[in-house]
């Protein structure tokens, strides 16, 4: 029997045909056969496929095969006589036509069709009948091609809505950490201020800051895993941004790796947060030289810009319905061991790993972040060879690129007025009122929104700088920033959160917010917002 099996929507189309009709090689093993042809035999369904065509011959078996090696070898249906015994023992001769329905090749049979019938037709009549087989199998196949459609749609969906759980988890646990981590970094630097810089326990101090901004690191990728990272959007050249990082790329993978560039000149630029985009170029290579391993192999980045219509939008990861246009695109390739459909279909979830653990989140925060700038990802891979990730991000042709502004720290700024600081914390609360009194400010602390209102409203004649958490009980920095806006339209408000500035962008746009604060903050950045601001009264 041959192991080339047709379609099955053609024997489903001819099942309940009156005709015996079916699929045989040319050496007479039957692949499949209607239920007409099924009775002919005396065979269940499956019985068919463990049995050929000659067993059933009553006649000169030699004369059988002969015919159905003349009708593979025919353009036109080829009339014959068979005789077959049948269920009851009995010899029947049937009239017969066999048609070609696929040629054989160097490693496999010709694929025929057989059939069988009482009645006198002609291969004119034979050739209408396959046309008719073949236009319900046509029907079959539009049939199933969108039904897999359909369960296409059904798992990028499923994973969607998964990756968003899993999104408000992670931010969730984000934002409770940064708290946390305020403390931490905070109060270390202010006992590290009240400490000569020849201290030894200075030293230790700082080796704790620096543990802790590596944690607020570990949260900034729970943050753009979730989607809700902070972004500092400019016009970003990509080829630009990975040609400054090409010495960090180098030294970040194996030594029997080798990095190959093909960057577009001139690219398009596009809005993003630079210090993301280069975590996402990093976590590519770095799982570009993992997927390589211990062979030599070879890593190559290439920029590019595009055109993508939506059929090209709709099969990336995690498109969110992006719109079609221009669009911005990172290739990272690998010449490793490649994946199958299996783990292709689980890479981005943060809990699975084909590494060793102490990688972080890897590239369930590059999709974040990807998913974070309104952008996509496609992925290319095949057991064997090698894997290609493609970020698209959206262009904007006509902006021009700048470089991050660096702000010197003014460590011996000091300010003057009143300042009110509204957190449900209490440690951030009594961190934040002795980091603004050692700048020289008044501090007044509220720990709930309804609080700090009430207070405010007793202060508004001074009008005192606002430090507003977002998350609080009982008023929320959403509802308690609008009132203080109703007792002050031009009160200013330096809103605070663990959660990032896309999120607080997307709530207080255009509203009149005088800053915003990412927490974990450091004293000097606390001290960079507020003298931006009182120092442009």
């Amino acid at each position: 029997m041959s192991d080339t099996m047709p379609d099955v929507p053609f024997l489903a189309a001819a099942e309940w045909l009156p005709d015996a009709l079916m699929i045989i090689t040319s050496d007479g093993s039957i692949v499949g056969a209607n239920r007409a042809a099924r009775q002919l035999l005396g065979t269940s369904s499956d019985a068919e496929h463990d049995r050929s065509l000659l067993q059933s011959i009553g006649g000169d078996r030699e004369a059988v095969l002969k015919y159905l090696t003349a009708g593979s070898r025919t353009r036109q249906p080829l009339p014959g006589l068979i005789s077959l015994i049948d269920e009851s023992g009995r010899s029947r001769q049937l009239r017969s036509t066999v048609s070609v329905l696929q040629p054989a090749t160097q490693t496999s049979l010709a694929m025929l069709l057989l059939q069988l019938r009482d009645r006198e037709s002609t291969p004119t009549q034979f050739k209408k009948l396959t046309e008719q087989v073949a236009q319900v199998t046509a029907s079959l196949h539009r049939q199933q091609q969108a039904e897999e459609e359909r369960r296409h749609l059904e798992i990028q969906m499923l994973q969607t809505q998964k990756l968003e759980s899993l999104g408000v988890l992670a931010g969730g646990i984000a934002h409770d950490f940064n708290n946390l981590l305020t403390s931490v970094i905070g109060y270390s630097e202010l006992a590290r201020a009240q400490l000569p810089a020849s201290s030894a326990v200075g030293g230790f101090i700082d080796e704790a800051v620096e543990g802790a901004r590596r944690a607020a690191e570990l949260t900034q990728q729970m943050l753009a895993y979730s989607g809700k990272g902070k972004l500092m959007v400019e016009p970003v050249q990509l080829s630009v941004l990975v040609t400054e990082i090409t010495r960090l790329l180098e030294v970040s993978i194996s030594k029997k790796c080798v990095m190959r560039f093909d960057l577009m000149e001139d690219l398009p630029a596009c809005m993003v947060d630079a210090t993301q985009i280069r975590q996402v170029v990093m976590n590519l290579i770095i799982n570009a030289s993992d997927a390589i391993g211990e062979r030599s192999g070879v890593i190559s980045v290439t920029t590019g810009a595009a055109w993508c219509d939506q059929k090209y939008l709709t099969e990336t990861f995690i498109n969110d319905s992006i719109p079609e246009g221009l669009y911005v695109h990172l290739e990272v390739s690998d010449t490793g061991v490649g994946m199958t459909a299996e783990t292709r279909a689980r890479i981005f979830d943060p809990f699975f790993t084909t590494k060793f653990t102490g990688r972080g989140l890897g590239l369930a925060a590059v999709l974040g972040i990807v998913r974070g700038h309104n952008g996509a990802m496609r992925v290319y891979s095949e057991v064997g060879n090698g894997t290609t990730f493609k970020v698209l991000l959206p262009a904007v042709p006509n902006a021009e690129t700048v470089q991050p502004a660096s702000t010197a720290e003014q460590a011996h700024w000091t300010g003057r007025g009143s300042v009110l600081v509204v957190d449900d914390e209490e440690s951030i609360r009594a961190l934040t009122q002795q980091m603004l009194q050692q700048m020289g400010f008044d501090v007044t602390t509220a720990s709930n929104g309804r609080e700090g209102v009430d207070v405010f409203r007793d202060m508004a004649a001074s009008n005192p700088l606002v430090l507003l958490d977002l998350t609080m009980p009982q008023l929320d920095g959403t509802a308690a920033f609008a009132q203080l806006r109703q007792i002050r339209p031009d009160v200013r408000v330096i809103l605070m959160s663990g959660y990032g500035e896309q999120t607080i962008d997307t709530k207080f746009a255009g509203k009149g917010l005088a800053g915003f604060l990412q927490k974990p903050f450091r004293l000097s950045e606390l001290r960079e917002l507020v003298s931006s601001i009182v120092d442009c009264e």
